[in-house]
């Protein structure tokens, strides 16, 4: 990471993720969230592996998947919450919430599609592509349908589910470099910040889109 990317845990093409060693990955996640818990640290154990796998089923499958990208604990800029994992692929990207569970809850369904719903409006580079919303509970097999916008499924079958929703003949993904850029994120400011930032340089940040206020969660 520079001064001029996002915070993020970890990044890499998706031959890299599958290849690098599964403790390798969670070490740099612990140097990036040095207090995480042992809840955590037993989360990224669990998911990393099945994780890697199904990232290995998506490249024998799909030769543009060498170019696809994977992100983890990528962390809303100004904010203080991080989506657990962003894949980057052809023409679209995937954000995925991680649970160590078999079913997910309400609140977990909320909570995803909160990340969805604010990357395609305050990232400039999710305006005009799909951003597909996943849950995946880790205890879970098969693919549990669509809620509020959300993609439930177990780890199984998320090689599919990426398969079915890139377009490889359609666009290229983004390139981490511009998705992880630190002001390719810009939500709305809160009214305190908004007169800070006024008073502070004469104007206030642009905001790739307005409209989040207004979408239910």
């Amino acid at each position: 990471m520079t001064e001029n990317s996002a915070r993020y845990g970890w990044e890499s093409d998706f031959p890299t993720f599958e290849k690098s060693g599964a403790g390798e990955i969670r070490k740099q996640l612990e140097a990036f969230i040095p207090d995480a818990s042992h809840q955590q640290i037993a989360a990224w154990d669990q998911s990393i592996p099945q994780l890697q796998y199904e990232v290995a089923e998506i490249l024998e499958r799909t030769v543009a998947a060498t170019r696809y990208e994977t992100v983890l604990e990528y962390e809303l800029p100004m904010e203080s919450r991080r989506t657990d994992v962003i894949f980057l692929i052809s023409g679209a990207l995937v954000v995925i919430e991680l649970k160590g569970k078999a079913r997910p809850s309400r609140a977990d369904i909320d909570q995803a599609a909160a990340y969805g719903r604010d990357l395609r409006c305050y990232h400039r580079d999710c305006a005009d592509i799909p951003v597909h919303v996943v849950l995946l509970p880790t205890r879970s097999s098969g693919y549990g349908g669509e809620v509020s916008g959300v993609h439930i499924m177990g780890p199984d079958v998320l090689d599919d589910f990426i398969t079915q929703t890139d377009r490889p003949t359609v666009a290229t993904p983004i390139p981490a470099s511009s998705f992880l850029a630190a002001d390719a994120y810009r939500p709305l400011p809160t009214l305190v910040q908004a007169a800070r930032e006024l008073m502070r340089s004469g104007s206030i940040r642009a905001i790739h889109r307005a409209r989040a206020a207004t979408e239910p969660a």
